[in-house]
């Protein structure tokens, strides 16, 4: 059951017009122990590592180069890449450049068992996932597409076209990231438009479905992977 009135629509320009120094960030939504955030990029930041949570980059505007201790992809807008947990890393970019940050920031004591303390040099390799190219894959409507493993979540894309069926996740809240055309996000709260980058969060276990006139593209995130059980006290 939620406590919840309405659901807000964020977008994500307005968000963004708030960011004027280099490596400034915002937080867009918060789901779960998951929170979505976009800063700007321009310059170097200094080589660091997240003991316990994997980071998501996804390029919005501009260009990035993402240096690791497993090698360098330089992202352009709509790539995607993650840098594990453990993992040395740094993004820099000459341009301002504009990148969504998906990461866990809640809970880090029920990932108990799936910590990597570190993670050898030699041990992995970085790979970057472009939205648009999958995009294009898209063959069926409302079935995602995996995209790359953030955590303990896969992140996706789905078609929507003309209505889709009712649905509600009990385990989790639901992220509707409009990236391309127009989707309608309709729930007991009422009916909510979301265009090219205009995004809501639908709380656990609230029914909700999506239509679209036209054929639209969304971003969302899953659990595919419980998190561990919490620490002892």
């Amino acid at each position: 059951m939620t406590t919840a009135k309405s659901i807000e629509k964020i977008n994500i320009a307005e968000q963004t017009s708030r960011l004027t120094e280099p490596f400034t960030m915002v937080d867009l939504v918060e789901m779960d122990d998951l929170v979505l955030s976009i800063f700007l990029c321009h310059g170097n930041m200094p080589f660091h590592r997240h003991m316990d949570q994997d980071e998501l980059f996804l390029v919005h505007s501009g260009e990035i180069i993402l240096e690791t201790d497993w090698g360098k992809v330089t992202l352009h807008p709509g790539e995607i890449a993650v840098a594990p947990k453990g993992l040395g890393h740094r993004s820099s970019s000459l341009l301002r450049s504009l990148v969504f940050l998906l990461q866990p920031r809640l809970m880090a004591n029920r990932r108990n068992g799936d910590r990597r303390l570190f993670a050898l040099k030699d041990s992995g390799r970085l790979e970057k996932v472009s939205a648009p190219a999958m995009a294009r894959q898209l063959s069926r409507t409302f079935e995602p597409l995996h995209l790359i493993d953030v955590d303990t979540f896969a992140f996706y894309l789905m078609a929507i076209q003309g209505a889709g069926p009712w649905w509600s996740a009990e385990e989790q809240s639901t992220l509707i990231w409009c990236h391309e055309g127009r989707v309608t996000l309709e729930t007991e709260f009422g009916m909510l438009s979301l265009d090219s980058n205009q995004l809501a969060l639908v709380p656990r276990g609230v029914p909700h479905r999506l239509s679209s006139a036209g054929q639209a593209v969304i971003f969302g995130v899953r659990r595919h992977q419980p998190p561990g059980p919490p620490l002892a006290s």
